[in-house]
């Protein structure tokens, strides 16, 4: 039987009220609808439908919190320490006992020597410090360490470091820069472009020669004025150490820039106008790889001769190659790249040229390749490749049919070698080539490595 709340006209009659909040009987209407909420069957409550309430303890002891659980008592007394030193004013309307307090703080901070790692820790946080409170030698050098070993930010550290040299005298602060490499860092990066000459000389006395003539060697090159440039490293060539391996290697390097600040200075205009005083040896090496008329003889009077930069330069022979093929391609001066790769074995003259090449001859047919190189310059560098698999991947890539050839009659490989053949065009050269080849193998079956002998 259905209830009173599925009859239509249940809901239809006027008689029944709207139930009203504001009305007398809300308070016996919300009753009954507790009522009627404390009799619903929790299993056929749809947990969909459900509403989860969330249950906190709010009790006493859940809220009795200790401060330790959230900072340990180290730091919350560094903490505290720090700002009862921190305060210099006096606050709007504070009374005679505060200001009392805050003068027993400055004078407790001006006559007091805090700890390093107050400072450092007050560093940290980035309040203002003053230093001026260390006096002795020893406060000092802790003073500094900690800040070192603290990890503190390179400002801190040249603001102790400013502090030590402005109150120092100038041995006991060589003295702690000698022994602290992480300091004398820090200095030198700090000064080395508003104090070159003072931190150069520095570094002298504390016996770091090789810094200090690197340092010279970079302040050389910030010079713009070609003529100015090459007298301060002529200066620097003569202040090297003798005997020293180190300066040696630094001297060659000198001496190279002083050369090519010359071919520059006295060769501008011949070679190339884009060239400057910030021209790299490469750069000026591929300018006089241009100017080059002879590579049949390896030139060594000219000074603009490219045999003659790369000794001078200390270029090596794959630098030298790769730059002369790719400017050689650039001009399409091919003809010149036999002379250029193909030399003749002092040690025995009258032999044949040689093919040389200091780097991968897949590489260097890829680049011809790039540089739109024809075909015969390609198969040049094919016909020197030992690897018949690798000589026909490359020939396939750069369509080079000869090569290819070459590479199907090195892998006896005379189904492709046909197949190739009727896909070329009639009567053309690479045809002519192919039937060449095939005849020849087909020749070549009746050798005597193959004939066998029946007794």
């Amino acid at each position: 039987m259905d209830s009173n709340f599925d009859n239509e006209n249940y809901w239809n009659d006027s008689s029944r009220s709207a139930f009203n909040f504001d009305d007398d009987g809300a308070e016996t209407g919300l009753k009954s609808l507790i009522g009627l909420e404390s009799n619903l069957d929790p299993d056929r409550i749809l947990i969909g439908d459900t509403i989860s309430e969330a249950s906190f303890d709010n009790t006493t002891n859940a809220l009795n919190l200790s401060i330790n659980s959230i900072i340990s008592e180290d730091a919350l007394k560094m903490i505290l320490e720090e700002q009862t030193l921190d305060d210099h004013l006096v606050s709007k309307g504070a009374s005679p006992e505060d200001e009392l307090k805050l003068l027993r703080r400055q004078v407790q901070s001006t006559l007091y020597v805090p700890t390093p790692s107050l400072t450092v820790h007050k560093f940290l946080l980035g309040k203002r410090v003053s230093l001026e409170v260390y006096k002795s030698l020893s406060d000092k050098e802790q003073l500094l360490d900690s800040v070192l070993e603290s990890g503190c930010p390179g400002d801190a550290v040249i603001c102790v470091l400013l502090f030590l040299e402005r109150t120092l005298k100038a041995n006991h602060f060589q003295f702690l820069l000698a022994k602290r490499s992480k300091a004398l860092h820090h200095f030198i990066s700090f000064w080395k472009n508003e104090k070159a000459e003072e931190v150069i000389s520095l570094l002298r006395t504390l016996g770091r020669h090789v810094k200090a003539s690197l340092l010279q060697l970079q302040k050389a090159f910030d010079i713009s004025d070609t003529s100015e440039r090459k007298c301060r490293l002529v200066q620097l060539s003569n202040s090297f150490l003798p005997n020293s391996p180190v300066t040696n290697l630094y001297n060659h390097m000198v001496q190279g820039s002083i050369k090519l600040l010359e071919i520059i200075e006295n060769h501008h205009n011949v070679l190339d106008n884009k060239l400057n005083i910030n021209s790299t040896p490469i750069e000026v090496l591929f300018a006089c790889c241009r100017k080059n008329a002879n590579w049949k003889d390896q030139d060594m009077k000219s000074s603009i001769s490219p045999y003659r930069v790369c000794v001078e330069q200390e270029i090596s022979s794959s630098q030298f190659e790769w730059t002369a093929l790719n400017e050689r391609a650039n001009a399409q001066a091919y003809a010149d790249l036999d002379l250029i790769f193909e030399c003749v074995p002092t040690w025995y003259p009258m032999k044949q040229k040689q093919f040389h090449i200091s780097f991968s001859v897949s590489l260097a047919i890829l680049r011809l390749y790039e540089l739109q190189a024809p075909t015969s310059v390609l198969y040049m560098f094919l016909a020197r490749m030992t690897s018949a698999s690798e000589k026909l991947t490359l020939a396939k890539k750069v369509k080079c049919t000869k090569a290819i050839i070459d590479a199907l009659v090195s892998l006896k490989d005379m189904d492709q070698l046909l197949q190739l053949r009727n896909t070329l065009p009639e009567r053309s050269e690479e045809q002519f080539y192919c039937d060449s080849a095939i005849k020849n193998a087909q020749n070549k079956r009746w050798t005597t490595e193959s004939i066998k002998l029946n007794f």
